[in-house]
């Protein structure tokens, strides 16, 4: 083992050697602040609770990404294009944008439920206006000449879309989705807290009902899980974008 991840053991064990003393020793309450030990009695107790409500929580995420991806993509690209239509539309989505949608939620659990439905559909919508304003950015910066030339040669509009607009926008593309996805997985795990039948936000709320601390941090732990791995894929496909916009550049100059 390497000497760097040695010393970064030894920092996180005394972390939670002085975490677990800070809350044993009464300096913080055990109702605000759960010890580490309490919080693996926690996983230990109601492990398998949890994992539910975490593949619960992970398959509404899941779900809500995708979608969101695909409409505030098709959305920016088709609006981008056009520069009247991105005039009109892009000062609205803003003004939309603006707004907590948080306040929208209890029309949407009216309409479809506290099940899963209503937290995906909220998903959507918290990552759909970052997505689309920032895809439909990205397009209105792509040089017009190539447009041009892309005219002159006969592309149809798909061809241009797809060959030339949307690899030319993808810097701006990925830092929508990267705001984007964050908060359908900010927007997912706060609608569960508000109203739910399952799901890590479920659980931390009725474990915060009943201020049992351990099961809380328990299940916060998990939810930064997500946001993690969430981060990190992200992080994967902007260098994977990066290599290929390399090998692309690297084409074009050969």
């Amino acid at each position: 083992m390497k000497a760097r991840h040695i010393r970064t053991l030894l920092i996180a064990a005394a972390a939670l050697a002085a975490w677990e003393l800070i809350v044993r020793s009464g300096l913080v309450s055990p109702i605000i602040l759960a010890a580490p030990s309490d919080v693996f009695l926690a996983a230990k107790k109601d492990g398998a609770v949890f994992l539910r409500a975490f593949l619960i929580t992970v398959t509404e995420i899941g779900v809500a990404i995708v979608i969101a991806w695909t409409l505030g993509i098709l959305f920016g690209l088709i609006v981008g294009s056009s520069y009247l239509m991105a005039a009109a539309t892009a000062p609205v989505l803003s003004s939309i944008f603006a707004i907590p949608l948080i306040i929208l939620y209890p029309l949407l659990m009216a309409w479809l439920g506290v099940g899963p439905l209503s937290k995906v559909v909220f998903g959507v919508l918290a990552g759909f206006f970052p997505i689309a304003l920032t895809t439909i950015d990205g397009v209105r910066a792509v040089d017009r000449g190539y447009l041009t030339f892309a005219r002159s040669i006969g592309a149809t509009r798909l061809a241009t879309n797809t060959l030339i607009v949307f690899p030319l926008a993808l810097p701006a593309i990925v830092s929508g989705l990267r705001i984007g996805t964050g908060l359908v997985v900010i927007g997912v795990i706060v609608t569960e807290m508000l109203a739910s039948l399952g799901g890590l936000g479920y659980v931390i709320s009725y474990h915060r009902s009943l201020f049992d601390t351990g099961h809380v941090y328990f299940g916060m732990a998990l939810a930064l899980l997500i946001a993690l791995g969430v981060n990190a894929a992200l992080t994967r496909l902007d260098r994977r974008i990066g290599h290929w916009r390399l090998r692309q550049h690297a084409e074009c100059d050969s």
